[in-house]
């Protein structure tokens, strides 16, 4: 076996390790080069000084878990407190448009959710957001937004343009999100046909005031809805 040696520069102990291991590495390799920081390290083991296990334990980081994905790839999940996922429940948005065909005239109107106050209350505790996507869909749909309150239900300003289907919030009531890729799934759509979805992570980018919210995407009638306390 033949060792790349460039590719395993763990000099700095005192950043990747822990304990006992980090501080013998540090001490023992200092000023070394990385070929001679690895027969250090091989010496030590020879030594009874290292132990293979301590050893991969300081080299190796930590990757980040994941909840499984879970099987209805249709909804918006978030972590409950037992840290099992959850869905949000889906409210209809009530509007006079169609935003599926292009629109007749540039129009700014409300879409409105019954109701003053969403079922689901949450806080800024670690919070994310668990959806699925169509593969190679970019930019993902889904988008989080801030609901205004009214004595009787709860309202969303959203424009559409001349021409063209689809809709937009306006940036006032729009949260930024970070995605992360988390899995690729193979999803049976109909006999003899395949599907790939992409289970992805949402996170605000802001801690969120507390208010009304909601996480929308091509189709205002299912409006994952939520409310931070």
């Amino acid at each position: 076996m033949v060792l790349d040696w460039s590719a395993f520069d763990v000099r700095q102990a005192p950043l990747l390790g822990h304990g006992i291991t980090a501080m013998i590495l540090s001490d023992a390799t200092r000023g070394l080069t990385v070929k001679s920081f690895w027969v250090a390290v091989l010496l030590l083991i020879w030594g009874g000084w290292l132990s293979l296990p301590s050893l991969v334990g300081f080299a190796t980081p930590t990757q980040q878990s994941f909840p499984d994905p879970p099987n209805d790839v249709t909804r918006v999940y978030y972590l409950n407190s037992d840290q099992k996922l959850q869905p949000l429940p889906f409210e209809p948005g009530i509007t006079e448009l169609n935003v599926f065909v292009p629109a007749r005239a540039d129009k700014v109107t409300q879409v409105r959710v019954k109701g003053t106050s969403a079922e689901t209350v949450l806080t800024n505790d670690n919070l994310r957001f668990y959806a699925f996507v169509a593969d190679r869909m970019e930019p993902p749909p889904h988008q989080l937004v801030r609901l205004t309150p009214t004595k009787s239900n709860r309202q969303l300003k959203i424009s559409v343009v001349k021409g063209r289907d689809g809709y937009a919030p306006f940036d006032h009531n729009t949260i930024g999100l970070e995605h992360r890729l988390l899995e690729r799934l193979r999803v049976s759509a109909a006999p003899n046909r395949i599907l790939f979805v992409n289970y992805m992570e949402l996170r605000p980018k802001i801690v969120l005031t507390p208010g009304e919210y909601a996480i929308i995407g091509d189709s205002l009638a299912d409006m994952a809805t939520f409310r931070i306390k």
